[in-house]
């Protein structure tokens, strides 16, 4: 059976107990919610009012550009990449295959003028 004093041992080794501090815990709180968004790191909520306020605040439609938003599909792929064993420039952070289509579809839909030439492969099916 474990004991009060044991888990306290275990948390005073524990690696992970030196980071507590960047998070967002209320006191007396032992957040063990493994479903959700989980705690709020302290450096987030900097960096959304950072996003929020100056790149789309007073940077608009510049911060496509200045701020990397045109690029972020990218560099997000090539963080994810690694921990999913592909290379750098394989993997690409987009909407869902759902919306994806839907935009295209729409796009298309409202196009004038325009000439559609439906494109099928011998493996599609």
């Amino acid at each position: 059976m474990k004991t009060l004093a044991h888990c306290q041992q275990l948390d005073a080794i524990d690696p992970l107990r030196s980071l507590r501090h960047l998070f967002s815990i209320p006191e007396n709180i032992i957040y063990l919610d493994g479903n959700s968004l989980g705690a709020l790191p302290k450096a987030t909520a900097e960096c959304l009012n950072q996003v929020v306020t100056r790149q789309w605040g007073q940077g608009l439609i510049r911060s496509w550009n200045d701020a990397g938003w045109f690029t972020l599909p990218q560099r997000l792929g090539n963080k994810i990449a690694p921990l999913i064993g592909a290379n750098a420039d394989e993997v690409v952070v987009t909407d869902s295959t759902s919306i994806n289509l839907f935009k295209v579809l729409s796009a298309a839909l409202n196009c004038v003028n325009c000439i559609f030439q439906p494109i099928v492969d011998g493996i599609s099916g």
